[in-house]
């Protein structure tokens, strides 16, 4: 524990920080340390979320929780005469938290929205990217939450995570404000007293991966007019003796604003994007140096050349005796600058702390930034910096940057903006218990009935449904008109009318016919409507979404030889779900099925094809020909969201084969 009295200002600070965060987070179970984080303040086994809220409000203080690569940061700022709030309130948050149910499941679809978002955020993208190409998949650092890991991550996962590292051995608290240090050692020994000692296990450790040559990867985002470019190396741990070094010939390379040399090379004299910067990690262990900017598509090429080529020349040259002046000036002034509160303060020491450091490193923080010269300076420099062993992702429209990358020479990796950033760990299924699997079984064999009951699934030929609503079309939400008929076994014909910005109509088909199918779209050179017959190949694909479909997935559940594994139950919109997955004959395609334990309806079925996972959601359910029918469907696939009401569902419609024909022409 640490306290700094200052009567400066009636404010008291209280941060406890916790050393566990990203790094110590297992490989399948990537966010957890980010749901805990979030849950501390969400309710305690004595308050609610709304009660604990209130407490803040009502002294005007604040009360927050984060997770960061290496540590869980709990803080609260109160007035002085208030810090009561703070003594007792920290405490409970951080050893009672109730995790509830409710609250996880709010804080899951935050994150999955955060996911789906950065698909539309070019310069979010690049950075996951380029650590990833940077690190690997066997490092930490290379490991990138997707939908699926943060669907996967349980409120038993969260237990256990608070309960194996939320200990007082593991933890470091820092006081600071208008406090009487002698007094409040008591009152923290009374808040903290009951806190379980527990042992700290040991913090996994990473190998980096070999780094030589170049390795360029290029993240095809359709429509993208502007590249966002980053240029990576490995780094320094925060404790390198060149650390200081590094922080000044940074500052001139791009960490200086528009005084940095990227800026000028770049902007002024290249004239190529608004901005360039360069910065490097400042953790416990190497972290990563990277060079960022963006560019119009045409100069994606020329301006990541012009970057590379003032990487090279601070690798070689260093710094100048001028640039290390104004770097110095401008670090050790505004030093003092960042600590205007007493939370500020704080935060900076339990930095130093958590590194090693101490206090004397924020005294003398300064002075060794004056030590720096031109010698250091560039001799860091040229140990740190490798230009001929670096990573380069751009993430751009590939039609524009592929004619580029080959003119130069450059070989590089292609993946689409909408796959995962790095492959999801598999998990070792465990052996299902027998009762379990029975009790699965008699629950399917109930929601059948709910549904209508068996002899009427059987009994059904087809069906013909009208819906509309909104799906996502290159970032953009757009109006979508949908009518799919499904005779059984396998005729298939979906027609949807896509209304584009501008108010243009776009007709899309599918349309397959035992094992012949064609498709009508937009060509995607001229833009017109064409029609082109579907591969067998492709073929597959359809003979699955046949097989997943909604209204029988029950009977598929129920066959049996059907092989349905129970899993942890699940919440959807606060309502408990129980869930089954269900082996397909598809290779690969297990399906996931959720069924509201109150209503025994289909609620969600979810499937992974390759780095995409696919869900469907039901609601509003009515009654067509006895049959329960779900009027609301929301589709999520490779963060496009299509949006469905139900207009019309007719059940055994008769629908000749010429329906399903392939026109002459558009």
């Amino acid at each position: 524990m640490f306290v700094i009295t200052s009567d400066k200002l009636p404010v008291v600070s209280m941060q406890l920080a916790i050393k566990a965060g990203r790094i110590q987070e297992p490989h399948a179970r990537l966010g957890v340390s980010e749901f805990a984080a979030d849950l501390l303040v969400k309710g305690t086994t004595r308050h609610d979320a709304l009660a604990i809220a209130k407490q803040v409000d009502f002294v005007g203080g604040t009360l927050a929780s984060e997770s960061t690569f290496e540590a869980t940061l709990v803080s609260c700022s109160v007035l002085a005469r208030d810090r009561r709030m703070c003594l007792d309130l920290l405490p409970e948050i951080v050893t009672q938290p109730s995790f509830p149910q409710k609250e996880l499941d709010a804080v899951r679809d935050k994150l999955i929205a955060n996911a789906r978002q950065r698909l539309e955020d070019a310069g979010v993208l690049a950075s996951l990217h380029v650590q990833n190409l940077l690190w690997g998949n066997e490092h930490v650092r290379g490991w990138i939450n997707s939908e699926r890991t943060i669907g996967a991550v349980t409120r038993d996962d969260v237990v256990a995570w608070h309960k194996t590292w939320f200990v007082p051995a593991n933890a470091m608290l820092v006081v600071t404000g208008d406090v009487d240090a002698r007094k409040l050692k008591g009152d923290l020994e009374r808040t903290f007293g009951a806190w379980k000692k527990g042992p700290v296990p040991p913090s996994p450790t990473f190998q980096a991966q070999g780094l030589s040559g170049s390795r360029i990867r290029l993240v095809d985002k359709p429509g993208q007019t502007q590249t966002h470019i980053r240029i990576a190396q490995f780094g320094i741990a925060h404790d390198d003796p060149r650390f200081f070094d590094t922080l000044v010939w940074n500052y001139v390379l791009g960490g200086g604003g528009f005084s940095s040399r990227l800026m000028r090379v770049v902007r002024v004299e290249g004239g190529k994007t608004y901005g360039a910067t360069s910065s490097f990690d400042r953790n416990l262990d190497q972290g990563s140096f990277v060079a960022s900017t963006f560019t119009r598509n045409s100069e994606a090429v020329s301006t990541t050349k012009l970057v590379l080529a003032e990487i090279a020349r601070m690798a070689k040259a260093g710094p100048t005796q001028d640039e290390v002046d104004a770097a110095i000036a401008n670090i050790a002034g505004g030093y003092g600058l960042r600590f205007q509160s007493a939370a500020d303060l704080g935060g900076a020491l339990i930095g130093a702390e958590l590194h090693g450091f101490g206090r004397e490193y924020l005294a003398n923080f300064p002075l060794a930034v004056g030590k720096v010269d031109v010698t250091s300076a560039a001799q860091a420099a040229a140990a740190i910096l490798d230009p001929r062993a670096y990573v380069i992702v751009m993430v751009g429209d590939a039609k524009d940057l592929e004619p580029q990358l080959k003119a130069e020479g450059w070989r590089y990796e292609k993946v689409a903006y909408t796959e995962p950033i790095s492959p999801e760990v598999k998990e070792v299924a465990k052996p299902a218990d027998p009762k379990a699997i029975a009790a699965m079984q008699q629950l399917v064999a109930e929601a059948l009935v709910v549904k209508g009951g068996r002899a009427k699934l059987e009994a059904l030929k087809g069906l013909k449904m009208s819906a509309s609503g909104s799906t996502a079309v290159q970032g953009q939400n757009v109006p979508v008109e949908i009518e799919r008929i499904f005779l059984i076994p396998d005729k298939i014909r979906i027609d949807a009318t896509l209304t584009v910005p501008g108010g243009q109509k776009v007709p899309v088909i599918v349309s397959v016919l035992g094992q012949t199918g064609w498709q009508l779209g937009p060509n995607p050179k001229t833009g017109a409507s064409q029609i082109v017959d579907i591969q067998k190949q492709d073929l597959g694909a359809i003979d699955f979404e046949r097989w997943r479909e909604p209204e029988l997935i029950l009977l598929k559940a129920s066959a049996k030889d059907a092989k349905v594994t129970p899993l942890a139950d699940e919440m959807i919109d606060g309502k408990a779900n129980a869930v089954l997955l269900l082996a397909s004959p598809y290779t690969g395609l297990d399906v996931k099925v959720y069924l509201d334990r109150k209503t025994k309806l289909v609620t969600r079925i979810g499937y992974t094809d390759g780095p995409v996972t696919n869900t469907d959601d039901f609601a509003d359910y009515k009654t067509v020909g006895d049959l329960q029918i779900a009027h609301k469907r929301t589709q999520s696939a490779g963060g496009r969201i299509t949006t469905l009401t139900v207009a019309k569902v007719e059940l055994d419609p008769t629908v000749p084969d010429s329906a399903f024909a392939k026109p002459a022409t558009p």
